[in-house]
C-alpha cells in the first residue's frame, strides 16, 4: 500500500500500517475506528475516523458506507482502537462493508499493548490468543521516514492536536493600513519565501499578512504560492500564523491550513483547522465549502487540481507579486 505522495511510502506489514495511522490523523487515536480506503492501484484514497461507541451504530455505519460509495476504491481496511466494548460496532462495519461490495482486506483491533488481526489466516497463534505486541513507535522506520519527509510527530491525543492551533498569548499584532493588491500579494510572496529559508515570521509583518488574507483574491493567491513538494512547508506556515491570529482574523488562515493539510494527507489536522475557522466566523463560505468537500470524500489530488486551476485564474496577480 502507498500514500498519495510523489515518492510513495510503502507499507509492507500490519505493523507499518499501525505506525502510519497517527501521522495520517496527526495524533494517536483512542476509542476510535479508523477506516482506510484503497484504490485499485492500492493507493490510499481516504482515511476516516469515528468513535467506536456511538448512539446509533447502524446509522453511523451507513454514513461511513455512503462516504465510501462514490470513490473509485476497491479495498477497505479497518483498525479499531478499543477494548471489548467497541467490538460490536466493528463487527457491524465489517459486515456492511462486505455487503456493499467492497473487499475488506484487513480488520485489526488495537488495545494498549497488543494488536490482533481478525482476518489473519496464518496459524501463528498470536492473532487467536494474546495478540502481537505493538511496535515501538518513536524508533521505527516509519516514524523516521515521515519525519524525514517533513511531517511533525503526532500528538498524544486529538485534544492536544487542537491545542496546537490555539492563539498564543501576547500582544495583538498591529494590522496597519490596507495595502494595494499587488503590494499585498508581494508581501505574501515575501513571507512565504522567507519561511522556506528560515522558518521565521517577522512580527511587523504578521498583522499586514492577516489583513491581506481578509481579501478573497489574496487568500486564494496564498493557496497557489507553493508547489506540491512544498506542501508540508505551507502547512507549518499557516499553522504558525494561525497561532498568532486574533479573533476576527483566524478564519482565512484556518482555511488555508485546512486546504494544505488535507492535500498533504493530514486529514485530522484539516478538520480541526475547519473547526477553528467556524469558531471565528460561522458564516465563512470557504470553510463551509471545504467541509462539504472533505465530508464527500474528495481525494487529496482534487485539491492539487484546484490549486493549479486557481493559479491560472490568478495569473496576473501572481506575475505582479513575483
Amino acid at each position: 500500500m502507498t500514500s498519495h505522495e510523489t515518492t510513495a511510502l510503502v507499507l509492507d506489514t500490519p505493523q507499518d500500517l499501525l505506525l502510519t495511522i497517527p501521522f495520517l490523523l496527526g495524533f494517536h487515536p483512542q476509542d476510535s475506528l479508523v477506516v482506510l480506503s484503497l484504490t485499485s492501484e492500492r493507493r490510499l484514497a481516504r482515511v476516516m475516523r469515528t468513535e467506536v461507541i456511538v448512539p446509533n451504530e447502524r446509522d453511523a455505519v451507513r454514513e461511513l458506507i455512503g462516504a465510501l460509495a462514490w470513490q473509485n476504491i476497491e479495498d477497505v481496511m479497518l483498525v479499531a482502537y478499543t477494548g471489548s466494548d467497541g467490538l460490536s460496532f466493528l463487527e457491524i462495519c465489517e459486515n456492511e462493508i462486505k455487503s456493499a461490495g467492497f473487499s475488506l482486506i484487513e480488520s485489526i483491533v488495537v488495545n494498549e499493548t497488543h494488536w490482533i488481526s481478525r482476518l489473519c489466516e496464518k496459524e501463528c497463534g498470536s492473532c487467536l490468543h494474546e495478540g502481537n505486541p505493538l511496535p515501538a513507535f518513536d524508533s521505527s522506520r516509519i516514524a523516521f521516514e515521515h519525519v524525514i519527509r517533513g511531517h511533525v510527530m503526532p500528538c498524544a491525543s486529538e485534544h492536544d492536536l487542537a491545542n496546537t492551533l490555539a492563539q498564543v498569548g501576547g500582544p495583538i499584532p498591529s494590522m496597519g493600513e490596507v495595502l494595494p493588491l499587488p503590494v499585498a500579494a508581494a508581501l505574501l510572496r515575501r513571507v512565504w519565501e522567507r519561511w522556506q529559508v528560515s522558518r521565521t515570521l517577522f512580527p511587523a509583518e504578521i498583522g499586514p499578512t492577516l489583513l491581506a488574507l481578509e481579501n478573497l483574491a489574496l487568500r486564494d493567491f496564498a493557496i497557489t504560492m507553493h508547489k506540491s513538494r512544498q506542501l508540508l512547508d505551507a502547512v507549518e506556515l499557516w499553522r504558525t500564523l494561525l497561532t498568532q491570529a486574533p479573533f476576527g482574523y483566524r478564519a482565512p488562515v484556518a482555511c488555508l491550513l485546512a486546504a494544505t493539510s488535507y492535500e498533504a494527507g493530514e486529514g485530522g489536522l484539516a478538520r480541526l483547522a475547519l473547526d477553528e475557522a467556524e469558531k471565528d466566523d460561522p458564516e465563512y463560505s470557504l470553510a463551509g465549502l471545504l467541509k462539504r468537500v472533505m465530508e464527500s470524500g474528495w481525494p487529496p489530488e482534487a485539491f492539487t487540481r484546484m490549486r493549479h486551476e486557481l493559479a491560472e485564474k490568478l495569473g496576473a496577480l501572481v506575475r505582479d507579486a513575483a
